[in-house]
C-alpha cells in the first residue's frame, strides 16, 4: 500500500511543480518595484502561490523522509536508476533551498534568479518522477500479475498443504500464514524488503520448489544487515512465493516455447536459399508474405531505403527482426528471405 500511496504523492508533486511553474511565470509578468521588491500581482494569486509552495515543500520533505532511511538498507552499490533518483531528489533539495534564501534574505536577486531557479525545479521533478513512479507502479503490477490467483480458496489451500513439507516449524501455526492475510503480507514483505537488494524480475524470473524458496528466503534474510526480515516475515514471503509459483511455472513454460519457436525460425531463415529450397519459390506469392507480415512493423519503404545487399545480408535481417519479436510460419520467414534476395540482392 506504501509503493501506492507514495506514487499518487509522487504524481501529486509533479502536479504542484507544474502548476507552481506556470502560475510563477504569469506573476513574473506584472510589475515589479526593484526599490520597495514588491510586484503588483494581485495578492491573491500570490498568496495561492505561496501556500501552494508550502504543501510542494511538505510533500518533498515527507518523500525524503521515506527514501533516505531505505538507502542504508539497500545494496552497497547502487543501480544506476537508484543514483539517478537520488541525484534528481537531492538537486530539488538545493534549489529549494537557495529558492528561498534568496526570497527571504537577497530580494534584490529575485527578479533575476527565481524564474530561472523555478524551472530547474520542474525540470528536476518531471525527472525524479519519472524515475520512480512509473518503475514502482510496474513493479506492483508484476507482482499482481504474478499472484493473480495467489489469494484464491484453492491456492490457500494448496499452500495449506505443502508447508509443513517445506520444513515449516512445528511450533508456528500453518494457517497464519496460508490464508489471505499472510499472503498479503508476504506480498508486501516482498515489495517492502526483497526489492531493496534485488530487482523484481530476478526474483520472479523462473520458479522454485517449495523447499527451494524456503532455503532461498532464509538465505536472503541472513545477508539483511541493515534492515532484517523477521521470522514471521521469512514465512509469510516464503509462502507468497509458494504461491505464485504456478504463474512463474506458466510463465517460464511460455517463455521457454517462444525461444524454441525463435530458433525454429532462425533455423529456417538460414537454410533459405534463391537456388535449392526445400520449398518452391513463388515471388508474387513471397511478395504477398512479406508485405502482410513486415507491413506489422515497418513502412513498405524501409526495406528500399536499406535494402540487403545479397543472400547473406537478407538472412541477417530477417533473422535479426525474428530477435525482435517477428512471428511467422518457417516458410513465410523462408519466402520472405528469397523474396528480399531475389529483389534486392545481387544475382548469383
Amino acid at each position: 500500500m506504501q509503493t501506492v500511496t507514495n506514487s499518487i504523492l509522487g504524481l501529486v508533486f509533479l502536479g504542484l511543480g507544474i502548476f507552481l511553474t506556470f502560475l510563477m511565470f504569469k506573476l513574473w509578468g506584472y510589475p515589479f518595484d526593484h526599490e520597495t521588491h514588491r510586484s503588483a500581482a494581485p495578492p491573491g494569486l500570490m498568496r495561492l502561490h505561496r501556500m501552494t509552495g508550502y504543501v510542494y515543500l511538505a510533500i518533498y520533505v515527507y518523500l525524503m523522509w521515506q527514501m533516505v532511511p531505505r538507502l542504508w538498507t539497500y545494496q552497497v552499490e547502487f543501480p544506476a536508476r537508484t543514483v539517478a533518483h537520488l541525484l534528481f531528489g537531492m538537486t530539488i533539495g538545493v534549489l529549494l533551498l537557495i529558492k528561498i534564501v534568496i526570497v527571504r534574505w537577497f530580494k534584490h536577486l529575485e527578479g533575476t534568479l527565481v524564474p530561472f531557479l523555478g524551472t530547474l525545479l520542474l525540470v528536476a521533478t518531471f525527472l525524479l518522477i519519472g524515475l520512480s513512479v512509473p518503475f514502482a507502479l510496474k513493479s506492483r503490477a508484476l507482482a499482481g500479475a504474478r499472484g493473480g490467483n495467489a489469494f484464491s480458496n484453492e491456492t490457500v489451500e494448496r499452500v495449506r498443504k505443502v508447508l509443513p513439507a517445506a520444513g515449516f516449524p512445528k511450533d508456528q501455526s500453518v494457517e497464519k500464514f496460508a490464508s489471505v492475510t499472510g499472503l498479503r503480507l508476504g506480498r508486501d514483505v516482498l515489495m517492502g524488503k526483497c526489492v531493496t537488494c534485488h530487482d523484481l524480475r530476478t526474483v520472479l524470473i523462473r520458479p522454485k520448489a517449495p523447499d527451494s524458496w524456503v532455503q532461498t528466503v532464509q538465505r536472503m534474510s541472513e545477508r539483511a544487515i541493515f534492515e532484517p526480515i523477521l521470522e514471521d516475515e521469512q514465512w509469510a514471503v516464503a509462502a507468497y512465493l509458494i504461491a505464485i509459483s504456478p504463474e512463474l511455472r506458466d510463465a517460464a513454460k511460455k517463455r521457454r516455447e517462444e525461444d524454441k519457436a525463435r530458433e525454429g525460425a532462425k533455423v529456417a531463415v538460414e537454410a533459405a536459399s534463391t537456388t535449392a529450397s526445400a520449398i518452391v519459390f513463388d515471388h508474387a506469392k513471397a511478395k504477398a508474405i512479406f508485405e502482410r507480415t513486415c507491413s506489422k512493423c515497418h513502412k513498405p519503404t524501409d526495406v528500399q531505403n536499406e535494402p540487403p545487399k545479397d543472400l547473406e545480408a537478407a538472412k541477417k535481417l530477417v533473422a535479426r527482426m525474428v530477435d525482435n519479436g517477428l512471428e511467422a510460419p518457417a516458410a513465410d520467414l523462408e519466402q520472405i528471405v528469397m523474396f528480399l534476395a531475389e529483389t534486392y540482392g545481387k544475382k548469383p
